[in-house]
């Protein structure tokens, strides 16, 4: 693997924040910029990228690899533009497996790419270890709610025991009320930049049924949108936000004046800390 490609490793302190599913449409996105990507399932014991994707016809995946079946370079399925190396669905494929290899097995990559988007295991496990330890950069994904927000805390002290990191955070299911806590109070918390916003949107709900990622089952919906403004950012070019994008953040802000919730975070970082975290 040539030195100008970037490792990233999408990371979650807990399950259910929509970590795969920004890996996923990340790694579609940047490939919408010309980028040649390579995406990794690193969820061994509980893989769900392939059904993300609707992937099923590869004859390879990351424990071959890991177990010394099969060479990374000749184990990669090609999935609409990107490279694609899956985790297998079944248990026994577990067995053996020595993560600890992983990132010996990174280096031997012989093709040349511009990203390798790197799916971990939720949580500070073993799993999620091995892919913090292999990447160069760290996104950490989360939602706007304090317990999430302090999971990232301790997973980016945990981190910082694997050597200085780029690191981004990307806040996904945001739905801009008033109950929710701000992007920059999240960035004052965790001392991680926010690099960008996915909305709340059913119609990655539904894209999870058909089994396509929400960038090609609605590629012009607000979580699309989204994903295409983080990998703009990461690919360094310009992209104009689509004016319906900016005319909703402006009417939930409307609308969160003239209706006020019931429920209302602390808008300051200080309160925040006190009345929320002030065991981390």
């Amino acid at each position: 693997m040539i030195e100008m490609t970037r490792v990233i490793g999408i990371i979650s302190g807990k399950g259910g924040v929509g970590k795969s599913t920004v890996a996923a449409n990340l790694a579609l996105a940047l490939r919408k910029f010309k980028k040649n990507v390579l995406l990794i399932d690193c969820n061994l014991s509980t893989p769900h990228l392939s059904y993300y994707l609707g992937a099923t016809d590869y004859k390879s995946t990351i424990n071959d690899v890991l177990l010394g079946k099969t060479d990374i370079n000749t184990s990669l399925y090609p999935y609409n533009g990107i490279n694609y190396l899956p985790a297998s669905v079944k248990f026994e494929d577990l067995v053996g497996v020595e993560v600890t290899k992983f990132k010996k097995d990174l280096l031997k990559l012989k093709k040349n790419l511009d990203f390798v988007i790197l799916d971990a295991a939720p949580g500070l496990g073993k799993e999620a270890l091995f892919v913090m330890d292999a990447s160069k950069e760290i996104i950490f994904v989360t939602t706007p709610f304090v317990p999430m927000v302090g999971d990232i805390i301790r997973c980016k002290e945990v981190l910082g025991q694997l050597g200085e990191k780029k690191m981004g955070l990307v806040l996904n299911m945001v739905t801009h009320d008033t109950h929710e806590l701000k992007s920059e109070v999240i960035e004052e918390i965790t001392g991680v930049p926010v690099m960008g916003e996915i909305f709340y949107d059913k119609n990655v709900v539904h894209s999870m049924v058909m089994r396509a990622p929400i960038l090609q089952y609605r590629p012009k919906s607000m979580a699309s949108v989204g994903f295409m403004k983080m990998a703009a950012l990461l690919s360094e070019v310009n992209y104009e936000t689509p004016m319906r994008m900016k005319l909703h953040k402006l009417l939930r802000t409307i609308r969160n004046v003239v209706v006020p919730s019931p429920v209302i975070m602390p808008q300051s970082t200080e309160e925040v800390k006190k009345d929320f975290l002030s065991n981390f």
